[in-house]
């Protein structure tokens, strides 16, 4: 049987309070001294955007794009508890999503060849301190701290016992391979997960080993040029363009056309993969007269006048199957639970795995 170091005890004393320990034996360490992952800049904070792109997009895109969605922390130690202090920017507040999701932290640690849920950060405000894991011995693991999907990140901090140590990771996982950009709406930010690691891109990265920069923007993912900048500052394997829920229908074929042939003239070598809206509930009396149908028939009006122009690597997934066909997989009809996150990653993985080859 796989030894997965008494984790189950140690998922059972990590609801022990911060209180339960003496304030002399925490130690906290600002977290911008480890690996930051899933994100293209280098400034000392966990926005998805330096500040240079503040003139250069939409308002609302750079508003978003302080949100920490699919920003982690790699760390090393071997303290036989970790504490987390977070403090978030917005303290935001959605009727359809739960704090853990919006504003929380979760945490995994690399466990018998994979990645291992551990703990969520449960939320108290605008400033959180929580015990994520406790009786995890001496021994060094490499742990991942994802971090908040609606919300900016504004500090982190990890405690681990005085006499312990923390380092940068020893190993490579989810840091060697270049990163998946995945640019795209609400659903790709992570509405409407219950925890940051139940982010359909923070699953794929742990399925893949490798980084993705997540670029779902609310309400705002429009195949917009700025952020195409922004893809095209990143050395990617790949670029998923999944826009088609937050345009009009109007606007989608000009606006893909247009995007990738940027793509393409700045990054020529690194593919790009069109994703079309899977269908929403509403849509299912009539389907082929629902709004998302017609919008993805836009999408593959402009994948095919790209591919006869004669643009290289370039990919198309359909949306059926994408969160299942049963209603199930949301929370509201269009974003994503768990469920339809998990199925989100299983159906996009085969595709993605093939194309990064």
């Amino acid at each position: 049987m796989k030894t997965i170091f008494s984790f189950g005890l140690a998922l059972l004393t990590s609801i022990v309070l911060i209180e339960a320990q003496s304030i002399d034996t925490i130690k906290y360490y600002d977290g911008q001294q480890f690996t930051i992952i899933g994100r293209f800049h280098s400034e000392k904070n966990y926005a998805r955007f330096p500040a240079n792109y503040k003139d250069k997009l939409r308002e609302p895109v750079w508003n978003l794009g302080q949100h920490s969605a699919g920003i982690s922390i790699r760390f090393r130690t071997n303290s036989p508890f970790i504490a987390v202090r977070w403090a978030v920017k917005n303290d935001a507040v959605m009727d359809h999503m739960p704090f853990t999701g919006i504003k929380g932290v979760d945490l995994y640690s690399y466990v018998d060849g994979s990645w291992k849920y551990i703990n969520t950060g449960r939320v108290q405000g605008k400033r959180n301190e929580f015990m994520m894991v406790g009786g995890a011995g001496n021994n060094y693991r490499e742990y991942l701290l994802n971090l908040p999907l609606y919300d900016g990140a504004d500090t982190v901090s990890i405690g681990i016992s005085n006499p312990a140590s923390i380092t940068m990771p020893q190993e490579n996982y989810l840091i060697a391979k270049k990163p998946v950009v995945y640019y795209g709406s609400s659903i790709a930010q992570g509405g409407c997960a219950s925890r940051p690691g139940l982010l359909f891109t923070n699953i794929l990265a742990r399925k893949l080993d490798r980084p993705f920069i997540n670029m779902g923007f609310s309400g705002s993912g429009t195949f917009d040029l700025s952020v195409g900048e922004a893809l095209c500052e990143t050395d990617a394997v790949l670029y998923v363009i999944d826009c088609n829920p937050n345009t009009t229908r109007d606007l989608i074929y000009e606006r893909a056309v247009a995007l990738v042939k940027y793509l393409k003239e700045k990054r020529p070598d690194v593919p790009v993969l069109l994703v079309e809206a899977f269908p929403y509930v509403n849509g299912f009396t009539k389907p082929l007269e629902s709004e998302n149908h017609k919008k993805n028939l836009e999408l593959k009006r402009a994948y095919d006048t790209l591919k006869k122009s004669g643009i290289k690597q370039l990919y198309y997934r359909k949306g059926e199957g994408l969160i299942g066909d049963d209603y199930e997989g949301t929370v509201d009809g269009v974003h994503p639970n768990d469920i339809g996150m998990l199925r989100i990653a299983e159906e996009l993985e085969p595709t993605i795995r093939k194309l990064i080859k």
